[in-house]
């Protein structure tokens, strides 16, 4: 990514670019697969919603780059309150954006094989890939695959939930891989929740086929049909089931029917980002049904299921929240 590249995306991003800049832009990115690419990530990063990586160490250039993101979000708010920088916002990100790409081009420069991550933190975030294949990756997951994508093969390694819609292409399968498992098709619609604090995966099949591998199983799925793994014990289950269940957070809505609240709690550590701790045994085993928004504040959930459990929360000073049975 060449200077004009970086300071164009950054005037554009923090709005302050012209009219002929944009246009500038738009005819890099029409001209360049990569520049487009590229400045999807940047976006990303610059919303600090999303991590891209080009690194070895992945998971931790991931976080490193989620930080970038959130310091850049803090210059953005203090540019709206006050514009008393001695630089505009546009070059302050600029250098930014230049520190990134000099990273990238050291490792294109001494590396032959390059690993991309694709990875949400507080919001879902959609993806095309460079097949066409579309993924909606759900609250704090993650995506990764190198850049022989597409070419080579389409393989991606799965961390969280995510939803495919895969480009069809009989000569090259897509491959899904998490936890030690694969999920093989070529061309379909399929979710896939790997929850590895449980240490368990599940596979809702939207449309299409599915192959689902792993030591101990290997079934073919059809539409309407899950598969729920155990990767401790090698046991799996498949049976047909209710798809809006599975795929309700691709609408921007949590539905979860006849879990216990146990379960419940486990799921929204997750999806929340937060430490749960229920200290009654009772209510953690109570089965419940429950729906909300994707946004929904973790406070408000919990407020709407304590008067039904009977049961109140606080949250400590290193926010975590206890829940406690009410006496």
């Amino acid at each position: 990514m060449d200077t004009d590249f970086s300071l164009l995306a950054s005037k554009t991003l923090s709005g302050e670019a012209t009219a002929e800049e944009r246009q500038a832009l738009r005819n890099m990115l029409q001209e360049s697969n990569r520049s487009a690419l590229l400045y999807n990530e940047i976006k990303e990063y610059w919303n600090a919603e999303v991590a891209a990586d080009e690194n070895l160490s992945a998971v931790v250039d991931m976080k490193i780059r989620a930080r970038i993101g959130q310091s850049a979000k803090r210059q953005s708010a203090k540019r709206k309150s006050a514009r008393r920088n001695l630089l505009p916002f546009w070059r302050a990100a600029a250098i930014l954006l230049l520190a990134v790409s000099c990273g990238i081009g050291y490792y294109y420069s001494t590396h032959t094989h390059n690993t991309y991550i694709y990875a949400t933190q507080a919001s879902v975030a959609d993806y095309v890939l460079e097949d066409g294949s579309k993924v909606k990756l759900n609250k704090n997951s993650s995506i990764t695959f190198t850049d022989g994508f597409g070419q080579k093969d389409r393989a991606v390694e799965l961390t969280g939930e995510a939803y495919f819609d895969v480009a069809k292409n009989r000569d090259k399968r897509f491959t899904v891989r998490t936890q030690n498992t694969e999920i093989q098709v070529f061309g379909t619609q399929f979710n896939v929740l790997s929850d590895e604090a449980d240490g368990r995966i599940t596979v809702a099949l939207t449309q299409g086929a599915v192959r689902f591998k792993a030591e101990g199983c290997d079934v073919m799925m059809k539409p309407e049909e899950e598969v729920v793994y155990d990767v401790a014990s090698y046991r799996f289950s498949k049976q047909t089931i209710d798809l809006q269940f599975n795929t309700a957070w691709t609408k921007g809505r949590y539905l979860y029917s006849d879990i216990t609240f146990g379960e419940f709690v486990r799921k929204l550590e997750h999806i929340c980002n937060v430490g749960i701790e229920i200290e009654d045994r009772q209510i953690a085993e109570c089965n419940i049904t429950a729906s909300f928004l994707i946004d929904q504040p973790v406070g408000e959930i919990l407020s709407a299921l304590k008067d039904e459990l009977k049961f109140k929360y606080r949250q400590t000073e290193d926010n975590r929240i206890v829940i406690t049975k009410l006496k």
